[in-house]
C-alpha cells in the first residue's frame, strides 16, 4: 500500500507541475512594428470618422468596367497559382486537426481464433478450438503540454496559410487589374497611332497635290518629308498590335484559358478619378487589414508555441493504457463477461541521453521564432512603405498630369493655327510637323501618364489591403 501510495503522489506531483508549467514564451510585439502602430509620421494620417465605417468594396470596378469584373471573378476560381494556394490551405487545416487529433485518447479492438492439435494426457492428441477478442485504449496525459503546444501550432498555421492565400488573392487581383490597364493603355496608344497616321496623310495628300498644282512655297523634298513622315506613323502601329496582342494571352494566362480567348470580347474602358479621396487612418489600422502583416504575426506565434512543444519533449511524458480482452473456447465467449480480463497502466518515460539533439531542436526553434519575429517586423514596415510610396507616386503623377493638360490645350492651338496657314500658303511645310509632333508627343505623354496613374492607384488599393476605404454616407 505504501508503494502505491508513493506511486500516486509521484505521479499526482508531476501532473500538478506540469499543469503549473508554462513552457511556451510569451510572444512580445518586436520593437519595429510597436514603433510603426504607434507613430504619426505618415501621409496617410488622420482621424477616421467612426460613424463610417470601413467597408469591402470591389476597388476594381471603379478602374474599368464589367468586362474586368467578369475577369476577376473568373481569375478567382480558375487561375492556378490560386488554386493552389487553396489546396495549401486545406493541407493546412488537415495538420491542424490531425495535431488536434493526437490529444485524443487512442482506441483499438483485435479479434482472433485458432485451430490446433495438441496432446492429450494420459497419452495421445486431440484437436483445440481458442478464441479472442480485445479493446486497447491509450491516453498521453500531456502534463507539460507538448501536444497541446503543438496543436495550437498547427492551428496558428492553418490561420496563417489562410491570410496568406487572401494576400495572394489580392496580389494576383493587383496584376489582373495592372494587366487589364496595361492592355486597355496599348488600345489607346493604337489608336492614337492610327489617328497620327491619318493626321499625316492628310499632310502628305496636300503637299502632294500643292506640289503637283506648281505651288512655289512646295518642293518635291517637301513631298518627301511628308511622306516619310506618313511611313514613320504607319511603322509604329504593327508593333503596338503585336503588344497588344502579348499582353491580351497574359490575361488569358491569369485567366486559365487557353489563348486568344480575351482579344475575342476585350474593350479597352478605363475610368480615370484624379480626385480620389484617401482614406484616413493610422498604422495599426493598416497592420490589422494586410492579410500578409497578420500572417506574418500568426506565423510568429506559431513559432513560439513551437518553442513550447521543444521544450516540453525535455520533461516527462506519462501514458496511460487499459485492456480489455477475453478469451474462450467458443465464438461466444469473445462477449461473455466471465472470461474477461482487465487491466490499467501507466508509463512514465524520461529521456535521459540523446547526445543534446533534444536541446539543440530548443535552439532550433528559437532561432526560427527569433528569424520570423524579424519577418513580422520586416512585413509590417514594407506595408507601410508601399502605402507611402503608392501616394507619392499619386500626388506627383496628378501634378503632371495638370501641367500636361495645359501642354496639351498649347499643342492644340498651335497646331490648327499652323494647319490653317499652311493651306494659305503662309508658312513652309516644316512648320506644321513640327506642330503636329508636339501635339502628338502631348496626347501620348498623357496617355501614358493616366496609365501610370492607375497604377499607382492598384498599388494603393492593394498596399492599403485591397479593400480599406471608408462607406459611402
Amino acid at each position: 500500500m505504501n508503494y502505491r501510495l508513493r506511486v500516486g503522489a509521484f505521479v499526482s506531483a508531476i501532473a500538478i507541475l506540469g499543469s503549473g508549467c508554462a513552457l511556451t514564451p510569451d510572444g512580445a510585439v518586436p520593437p519595429t512594428v510597436q514603433t510603426l502602430q504607434s507613430t504619426d509620421e505618415f501621409t496617410f494620417i488622420g482621424d477616421r470618422d467612426e460613424s463610417r465605417p470601413a467597408t469591402q468594396i470591389e476597388w476594381w470596378s471603379e478602374i474599368a468596367g464589367a468586362g474586368l469584373g467578369a475577369s476577376v471573378e473568373r481569375l478567382r476560381t480558375h487561375n492556378f497559382d490560386l488554386i493552389e494556394a487553396a489546396e495549401r490551405v486545406t493541407q493546412a487545416e488537415l495538420r491542424a486537426r490531425q495535431s488536434r487529433g493526437s490529444r485524443l485518447p487512442s482506441v483499438g479492438a483485435d479479434a482472433g481464433g485458432s485451430y490446433g492439435r495438441g496432446p492429450v494426457a494420459p497419452s495421445g492428441f486431440a484437436w483445440d478450438d481458442s478464441y479472442s477478442g480485445g479493446l486497447t485504449a491509450s491516453f498521453d496525459t500531456d502534463i507539460f503540454g507538448q501536444l497541446r503546444a503543438r496543436a495550437r501550432s498547427a492551428a496558428l498555421t492553418a490561420e496563417a496559410t489562410r491570410l496568406n492565400f487572401l494576400a495572394t488573392e489580392q496580389q494576383l487581383v493587383a496584376v489582373m487589374t495592372q494587366s487589364w490597364v496595361n492592355a486597355a493603355t496599348l488600345q489607346r496608344r493604337l489608336d492614337l497611332a492610327n489617328e497620327i497616321a491619318d493626321s499625316y496623310r492628310v499632310t502628305y495628300t496636300l503637299t502632294d497635290e500643292r506640289y503637283d498644282t506648281g505651288s512655289r512655297n512646295t518642293s518635291a523634298s517637301d513631298v518627301q518629308i511628308a511622306r516619310q513622315n506618313l511611313e514613320a506613323a504607319l511603322a509604329d502601329i504593327p508593333d503596338l498590335e503585336t503588344q497588344l496582342a502579348a499582353q491580351l494571352i497574359q490575361i488569358d494566362l491569369l485567366l486559365g484559358r487557353t489563348p486568344g480567348q480575351t482579344a475575342q470580347s476585350f474593350h479597352a474602358e478605363l475610368a480615370l478619378d484624379r480626385e480620389m479621396v484617401v482614406p484616413a487612418g493610422f498604422p495599426a489600422d493598416l497592420l490589422a487589414q494586410r492579410p500578409d502583416v497578420a500572417a506574418a504575426a500568426l506565423s510568429y506565434e506559431a513559432a513560439l508555441e513551437d518553442i513550447g512543444a521543444a521544450k516540453a519533449d525535455l520533461f516527462p511524458g506519462l501514458t496511460l493504457t487499459s485492456a480489455l480482452s477475453f478469451q474462450g473456447d467458443e465464438p461466444g465467449d469473445v462477449i461473455d463477461f466471465d472470461e474477461l480480463i482487465a487491466s490499467l497502466a501507466g508509463s512514465l518515460t524520461q529521456p535521459l541521453f540523446q547526445g543534446g539533439r533534444l536541446r539543440q531542436e530548443v535552439r532550433v526553434q528559437e532561432s526560427e521564432a527569433s528569424a520570423l519575429s524579424s519577418a513580422y517586423a520586416r512585413t509590417a514596415l514594407t506595408a507601410l512603405s508601399e502605402v507611402e510610396t503608392a501616394l507619392v507616386q499619386q500626388a506627383g503623377l496628378i501634378r503632371e498630369l495638370e501641367q500636361l493638360d495645359a501642354v496639351l490645350r498649347s499643342a492644340e492651338i498651335s497646331n490648327r493655327i499652323a494647319q490653317d496657314r499652311y493651306r494659305q500658303g503662309l508658312i513652309p511645310l516644316l512648320s506644321v510637323l513640327e506642330t503636329q509632333r508636339s501635339l502628338n508627343a502631348a496626347r501620348l505623354n498623357i496617355i501614358l501618364t493616366e496609365q501610370a496613374l492607375i497604377v499607382a492607384r492598384i498599388d494603393l488599393h492593394q498596399s492599403l489591403g485591397g479593400q480599406w476605404f471608408d462607406a459611402a454616407e
